[in-house]
C-alpha cells in the first residue's frame, strides 16, 4: 500500500509537470489539462491493475535477489505513456525541442529519486511519510526554481531559436539513459559505502554539468538569433535615417524654390493673367505630390519602414501596392510594429527575388475594434514546406518568422502562413489593448 500512495504522488506531480513544461500547446489549455489529466488517470489504473492482480509479484520473484521490478516497470511506464503522450498528443513543438525538455524533466525526476533513495537509506526511495514528503519538498522547490529562473527564459529561447536543438535534445537523451541505468544499479546494490556514494554523486554532478552546458548552449543561440535581429533593426535604422535626410532635402528645396514662385504668379497676377496662374498652381502641387508620393500612411513608423521596402523593392523590379488604414495603435510599441512588418516585407521581397516573371507584393494594414491587422502577399515558388504551419527553407534560418511570432506573442495576437492563389500570405491580427 506504501508503494501505492508513492505511485500517487509521483502522478500528481507528473500531471503538474507536465502541463507545466508544454510550452508550445498543440489545442488549447483547458484542453491540454484534461488530456494530461485523463493520460495519469490511466497511467494510474494500468499500475492498480498490474499491482493488485499480482503481476508485478510475480515478476520480482522471477528476477535476482534484492531487485524490485516492479519499480522499474513503473518507471518505464511512466516514461512511455507520459513521453508519449506529450510527444505525440499535446506538444506543438518540433520533435527535437520535445525529446529535449522530455528527457530532460525524466533527468530531474531520477535525481530526485536517487537524492531520496540515498538520504533515506531505501532501495527506491519508496515507503514511509519521511520520503513522502522529501519527494512533495523537492518537486516544489524544482517547481518553484523553474517558475521563477527557468521557464520565461527558455519560452523566450523556445519560440525564437530554430537551430541547435538536434545536437542539444542528443545529448539530453543520452545524459537520461544514464540517470536510468544509475536507477537499475541502485536497485542491485546492497551495501552502500564510500565508493558507490561517491560514484552516485559525481555521475549525478556530470549529468548536471551536461544541463548547464545545453542551457548555456541555447542561451548562446538566443544570443546569436537577438544579435541578427539587432543587425536587421540596424540596418532599418540607417534606411529610416536616409528617408529622412531625402525629406529634409524636399523640404529645404521646398523652402528656397518658394520665393521663386512667388515672383511667377506676381508677374502673372499683374498682367492679369488668372488662367496663367492656376495652370502654374496645379504645375506646382503635381511636382510637389511627386515628392511626397512615398507618405503611405500617417503614423511615421509604419510609414518609414514602407518608405524604405518600397524602395527596396522598386530597386530589384518588384511591384508593390498599398492599401493602409491606420488611425491609432493602442499599446503596441513602434518597436514591436516595426519589427512585424519589416521582417514581413524583409521575407516578402526575398521571396518574390526566388521567381521568375512577375514580382509583386501587396501590403494591407487595418485597425478596427481595438484589433490590427497586417496582411502581406508576394509571389512565391509555389513548393514551400509547411512544418507545424510555418514555412522551412533550409537555406535560411527563420530568423524573420521567429521575430514575427514573438512579437505577435507580446499582444496574445495570432499569426498565419500559407498559399493562396499562388501568393505566399502572412496575415498577422494584434490585440491594440
Amino acid at each position: 500500500m506504501d508503494a501505492v500512495i508513492t505511485n500517487v504522488i509521483n502522478n500528481l506531480f507528473h500531471l503538474i509537470w507536465f502541463f507545466c513544461i508544454t510550452l508550445e500547446p498543440k489545442y488549447s489549455w483547458k484542453k491540454t489539462v484534461l488530456i494530461v489529466t485523463g493520460t495519469t488517470v490511466l497511467y494510474q489504473i494500468i499500475v492498480l491493475v498490474l499491482y493488485y492482480m499480482g503481476i508485478l509479484t510475480v515478476l520480482n520473484a522471477r528476477t535476482m535477489p534484492g531487485f524490485k521490478v516492479h519499480y522499474v516497470v513503473g518507471y518505464l511506464l511512466a516514461v512511455l505513456v507520459f513521453g508519449g503522450m506529450y510527444l505525440f498528443v499535446v506538444s506543438a513543438s518540433h520533435p527535437a525541442k520535445s525529446l529535449f525538455l522530455v528527457s530532460a524533466y525524466f533527468s530531474l525526476w531520477t535525481l530526485i529519486y536517487l537524492t531520496i533513495s540515498l538520504v533515506t537509506g531505501t532501495v527506491s526511495g519508496a515507503g514511509n511519510m519521511q520520503i513522502w514528503l522529501l519527494r512533495i519538498g523537492l518537486n516544489l522547490f524544482f517547481l518553484i526554481l523553474y517558475f521563477s529562473f527557468i521557464r520565461k527564459r527558455l519560452l523566450r529561447i523556445y519560440k525564437e531559436v530554430k537551430s541547435g536543438y538536434g545536437t542539444v535534445s542528443t545529448l539530453s537523451i543520452l545524459a537520461f539513459i544514464m540517470m536510468t541505468y544509475l536507477i537499475l544499479y541502485n536497485e542491485t546494490v546492497a551495501k552502500r559505502g564510500f565508493l558507490y556514494i561517491s560514484m552516485i554523486f559525481i555521475s549525478c554532478g556530470f549529468v548536471m554539468m551536461v544541463y548547464v552546458m545545453l542551457f548555456r548552449f541555447i542561451g548562446q543561440s538566443d544570443h546569436a538569433s537577438r544579435l541578427k535581429q539587432l543587425e536587421s533593426h540596424e540596418e532599418l535604422l540607417m534606411a529610416q535615417i536616409d528617408s529622412y535626410e531625402e525629406m529634409e532635402r524636399n523640404i529645404r528645396q521646398t523652402r528656397h524654390d518658394f520665393r521663386h514662385h512667388n515672383v511667377v504668379v506676381a508677374e502673372y497676377a499683374k498682367d492679369g493673367d488668372c488662367q496663367g496662374i492656376l495652370s502654374y498652381l496645379q504645375e506646382y502641387e503635381e511636382k510637389e505630390e511627386q515628392k511626397y508620393a512615398s507618405m503611405y500612411s500617417s503614423n511615421t513608423a509604419v510609414n518609414n519602414v514602407l518608405s524604405v521596402y518600397a524602395g527596396k523593392a522598386e530597386q530589384k523590379g518588384i511591384g508593390i501596392d498599398t492599401q493602409i488604414d491606420l488611425c491609432e495603435t493602442g499599446e503596441i510599441s513602434d518597436y514591436d510594429l516595426v519589427s512585424i512588418l519589416a521582417n514581413m516585407l524583409e521575407n516578402a521581397i526575398n521571396g518574390c527575388m526566388q521567381t521568375d516573371g512577375e514580382r509583386k507584393i501587396r501590403i494591407f494594414i487595418r485597425n478596427k475594434d481595438r484589433k490590427l491587422v497586417l496582411v502581406c502577399q508576394n509571389t512565391c515558388l509555389p513548393d514551400i514546406v509547411f512544418e507545424n504551419g510555418l514555412p522551412h527553407n533550409e537555406n535560411r534560418d527563420g530568423v524573420g518568422i521567429e521575430s514575427i511570432l514573438y512579437s505577435t506573442e507580446k499582444y496574445s495576437g495570432d499569426a498565419d502562413f500559407c498559399i493562396e492563389d499562388g501568393m505566399f500570405v502572412c496575415r498577422v491580427l494584434l490585440n491594440m489593448v
